[in-house]
């Protein structure tokens, strides 16, 4: 395919000339024949001997993009995925229900949903149209899932929270009554737990993105567009607000409240509310200025031992 139709099948700007293309690839590996993409000028010193490059308009008039073919984008990754589609790139597609899948009689499948095998749907579930349901995942009973949703491979929805009490010597287990309700447009990642309500029901918000191996807890209000990134773990009733973020290996206590727009670091333990639209850092949670200056000074205490111990030396002579 040429790159003036991609450009007409993208509804992308197109400059220079019009080559045919093979497929995309990254712009460290990317031939004569290939298209690759590029959001920063530290990677135009790599785009000499790529065929043509998807760029931003902030990069299009750079002097190392000269004399090369572009596409002008707003989302070059975006756009450059789309690009592989339309050269008939190899990528992982799914349809229909599997025939090792369990489907209960009384769960409603919404049209075009996919389901893989040895995938598990229990009694009274809901499930939207074209939403995919990748292989070993487990859908409990009476969990809702939206529209256009992807559960990937061996997420588990719908189970029961961790909720014991110490009673006469033994940990006695508590029932979760509740569900699980997943808006429309939510992906969620492998290995992923979300579990249900003690009562009522754990939710998340239309558009959300979750990762592999996160473990969200009985009665977590999720937001929308959220993006909760690999290992997170969100214990039980915590509120998690449109647009938050929350960085790989972050762990929330229970009850505690990330505001909308709000980002945690990675690895951050949050035990107190974030305000809305704040960037929180460090081993325990606390504003980026603040675990920088504690950091920074961290960096100085050896120098300033030192120069304590020189003092402490000087008094004594």
């Amino acid at each position: 395919m040429k790159l003036s139709e991609l450009a007409q099948s993208l509804g992308l700007e197109h400059r220079g000339a019009d080559l045919p293309l093979a497929s995309v690839a990254p712009v460290e590996e990317a031939g004569l024949d290939q298209l690759s993409f590029v959001t920063a000028k530290k990677w135009l010193a790599q785009v000499e001997p790529i065929g043509a490059v998807v760029v931003p308009s902030d990069l299009a008039d750079e002097p190392e993009l000269a004399d090369k073919p572009l596409l002008i984008s707003r989302c070059p990754p975006l756009d450059a995925a789309r690009a592989a589609r339309l050269l008939g790139q190899a990528h992982l597609t799914f349809s229909g229900i599997h025939p090792t899948a369990v489907v209960a009689e009384s769960a409603q499948i919404g049209a075009g949903v996919v389901i893989g095998a040895g995938a598990v749907i229990g009694a009274e579930v809901v499930v939207g149209d074209q939403t995919e349901i990748h292989a070993g995942t487990v859908i409990y009973d009476r969990c809702e899932i939206g529209s256009r949703c992807i559960l990937k491979a061996n997420s588990v929805i719908g189970g029961e929270g961790f909720g014991y009490e110490f009673m006469e010597g033994r940990l006695e287990p508590i029932t979760h009554f509740g569900t699980v309700l997943i808006e429309d447009d939510v992906h969620v990642g492998s290995g992923t737990t979300i579990d249900r309500a003690r009562f009522g029901e754990t939710r998340i918000g239309a558009g959300t993105r979750i990762d592999n191996q996160v473990q969200i807890a009985h009665n977590v209000q999720i937001g929308r567009c959220c993006i909760i990134v690999s290992q997170v773990g969100i214990a039980g009733s915590c509120i998690i607000g449109d647009g938050a973020v929350l960085a790989g290996q972050a762990g929330l206590v229970p009850h505690t409240t990330v505001g909308a727009g709000a980002r945690v670091g990675a690895s951050t333990g949050v035990a107190t509310d974030v305000p809305a639209g704040a960037t929180w850092t460090g081993w325990w949670g606390q504003s980026h200025r603040e675990s920088m200056m504690q950091l920074s000074a961290m960096r100085k205490l050896p120098a300033f031992m030192k120069t304590v111990r020189d003092f402490m030396k000087q008094k004594k002579e």
